[in-house]
Parts: C-alpha cells; structure tokens; sequence
C-alpha cells in the first residue's frame, strides 16, 4: 500500500535526468576572460601584420624586401602561436 507521501512527491521528468547526466559529463573548464580577449588580441595582429607586410611589399618600393618578409613572418608566426596557446578554444 502507498502512502500519502509517496503519491505527492513530485517525479522529475527523465530529460531532466538526461540532461544533469551530460551536464556532469563536461570537463569543468575555468575560462579566464582576460586570456581570451588577450589570445584574441595576439590573433588580430598577426593577421595585421600579415596584411600589411604583403600591401607594404607590393605598393610601396622597398630595397630589401627579404628582411621585410622575415621580419613580418617571425613576428606573425610569434603572435599567432602564443594567442593560440592562450586560447581555450579547441576545435
């Protein structure tokens, strides 16, 4: 026989239990927002950077176009590399 109780207790539907399931399952990740807005940063300037030693080398006259280059890649590849080592995002 049942009793009072048991009939009035209120039964969570089963998404809810679905749903606490894969919320449990997701790694905990501790987002730290000035990282991401810094990572983001970094990204923006190596493409920049990268934009403007290609629109500097073709439009203006310049004699040593190879330390140009070098220059803007290693400054490109640095910045690219630390934003993405900073960045959470992992797709």
């Amino acid at each position: 026989m049942t009793t009072r109780r048991e009939k009035s207790k209120p039964q969570k539907p089963q998404m809810n239990k679905q749903l606490e399931a894969v919320q449990d399952e997701e790694p905990k990740i501790k987002v730290n927002h000035r990282q991401e807005k810094f990572a983001d940063f970094l990204i923006d300037v190596a493409k920049y950077v990268f934009t403007g030693v290609i629109i500097t080398s073709l439009f203006n006259d310049v004699t040593d176009k190879t330390m140009l280059y070098l220059t803007g890649m290693f400054i490109v590849v640095a910045t690219l590399a630390l934003g993405l080592r900073l960045t959470n995002k992992r797709k």
